[in-house]
C-alpha cells in the first residue's frame, strides 16, 4: 500500500500534556514513510497563519482569536469556525485528539467529506469524575458543556476510537464506539547516561539512594514527602529528588525532611533523561479515582527508558501492564499502601534485590517506534473495511 495521508486535528501547539502524545505519534508515522500533517492552533492571538516543520512533521497553524474573557482558546466559537475554513486536502485518516470544540467542530462537519476514516483519540477523562470541576463562570460552563458533549457523543461518531487505557476503551464501547484500540504513551530510545555523570550534571549527591518524581504538583506529592519522612532513619543516604513546576508542599516540610530533598525545578526535555537515569527508583503515586484510572502517564515509560525501576500505585493502565514488568513495584490503592510500598522499595534497593529493567522488553511494548507501527496497522485495517 502507498503511504497514507493522515491529518491530526489538535487543540494547541503548546508543548505540554497531550502534545507529547500526538507529536510523537506523528513523528513515528513519518519515520514509517507516512504523510502526516498536524492542523492546530497557536494560543497566541498575535501570531500568524503559518506552516512549521517540527521533527520532520508538517504543522499547519492558525492563531487564536482575541477576546478570551468569555471563551478559552479550546472552546472559542470563532476558533472553531476559523478552523472550518482551513484548506484540508483529501486524506485517508482524520484523527482528532482531545474533546475540545475548536478542532472538533471541523472534524465533525468538514472532515467527513475529506477523509476515508474518522478517528477520535481519548487520552484523558475530563467529564464524569475526571478533570472538570463544578463551573463557576460562563466561560467554565461553556467549556464544560462542549467537553462533556464531545466525550459523550464522539466515540459513536468515529469510525475508530483510540484510547490510552482499558478504562477509556471500555467507556468508549459503552458509548457505542464501533471499534476501539488501546494506544499507549511511550518513549524514544536514547543512550542512557552513566548514573554518576547524570547526578553530577544535576548537582545531586553521588552516594545517595535516590527516589524521584518528575512532573507537576499533584495531590499525591505529600505521599512521597511523608513516606520520605517515615524512612529517614531507615537509611541515612535516602534522598528524594523532584523536578517540575513549583511544589508548594515543600513549604510545609520540617527542616529535617527538607534537607533530604533535592528540588531541581523545571528541566528541559533532555535533562529529564539525566534526571531519570540519576534515580534508583522512579515514583508514580496515584489516587484511586476515575481520572487516574483513565490515563497513562508518560513518565511511567520515561523512567524505564532510562533503565530505572518504578514504584507505582496499583491503579489504572500502569498497574494493568505492570504485570509484565517485574521491576515495577505495585504499592496498592491507598496512601497507607503507598507507604508500605515505599518502605519495601527502600529495603529492596538497600539489599540489592530490586530486579533490573529489561530495556528490550520495555521497547517491545512502550517505544514510540512500536506504538506508531501498531497505530499504522490499525489505520490500514480500518481503511480495508471501507
Amino acid at each position: 500500500m502507498d503511504s497514507l495521508r493522515i491529518h491530526f486535528l489538535t487543540n494547541s501547539i503548546k508543548e505540554a500534556g497531550t502534545y507529547f502524545r500526538f507529536h510523537n505519534l506523528a513523528v513515528g508515522l513519518v519515520k514509517l514513510g507516512q504523510q502526516v500533517t498536524v492542523f492546530s492552533c497557536d494560543p497566541e492571538s498575535y501570531s500568524s497563519h503559518r506552516e512549521e516543520l517540527r521533527d520532520g512533521v508538517l504543522y499547519r497553524i492558525v492563531p487564536s482569536f482575541r477576546g478570551k474573557t468569555y471563551f478559552s482558546d479550546a472552546s472559542h466559537p470563532l476558533n472553531a469556525l476559523r478552523r472550518c475554513f482551513v484548506d484540508y486536502p483529501v486524506c485517508d485518516i482524520a484523527h482528532l485528539f482531545q474533546p475540545f470544540l475548536a478542532p472538533a467542530f471541523s472534524w465533525q462537519w468538514v472532515l467527513p467529506q475529506k477523509a476515508k476514516a474518522l478517528f477520535y483519540d481519548w487520552d484523558d477523562l475530563w467529564s464524569d469524575g475526571g478533570l472538570l470541576r463544578k463551573p463557576q463562570s460562563f466561560r467554565e460552563y461553556w467549556m464544560s458543556f462542549w467537553i462533556s458533549y464531545i466525550e459523550r457523543t464522539f466515540p459513536k461518531k468515529a469510525n475508530h476510537v483510540t484510547t490510552c487505557s482499558q478504562f477509556l476503551a471500555d467507556l468508549a464501547k459503552q458509548r457505542n464506539a464501533k471499534r476501539v484500540s488501546i494506544i499507549h504513551n511511550g518513549f524514544w530510545s536514547f543512550t542512557i547516561p552513566d548514573k554518576k555523570l547524570a547526578r553530577e550534571s544535576l548537582g545531586l549527591d553521588p552516594q545517595a539512594l535516590y527516589l524521584g518524581y518528575m512532573g507537576t504538583e499533584s495531590q499525591e506529592i505529600p505521599w512521597c514527602l511523608q513516606a520520605l519522612e517515615m524512612n529517614l532513619d531507615r537509611n541515612e543516604n535516602l534522598r528524594l529528588a523532584l523536578c517540575g513546576s513549583e511544589f508548594r508542599s515543600l513549604k510545609r516540610l520540617s527542616p529535617k525532611v527538607l534537607q533530604r530533598v533535592d528540588f531541581l525545578g523545571l528541566l528541559p526535555p533532555r535533562q529529564t533523561r539525566n534526571f531519570a537515569a540519576a534515580l534508583d527508583l522512579g515514583l508514580l503515586p496515584l489516587v484511586d479515582n476515575s481520572f487516574n484510572q483513565s490515563r497513562f502517564p508518560i513518565k511511567y515509560a520515561e523512567y524505564m527508558a532510562a533503565g530505572t525501576p518504578v514504584l507505582c500505585s496499583d491503579i489504572g493502565e500502569c498497574a494493568r501492564i505492570s504485570n509484565d514488568f517485574p521491576w515495577v513495584i505495585k504499592s496498592g490503592k491507598t496512601r497507607e499502601q503507598w507507604f508500605e510500598g515505599f518502605e519495601e522499595a527502600v529495603n529492596l534497593i538497600t539489599n540489592g534485590q530490586l530486579p533490573q529493567v529489561s530495556l528490550s522488553r520495555v521497547k517491545d511494548i512502550l517505544s514510540w517506534d512500536s506504538i506508531s507501527k501498531n497505530l499504522l496497522e490499525i489505520y490500514i485495517s480500518e481503511l480495508n473495511r471501507a
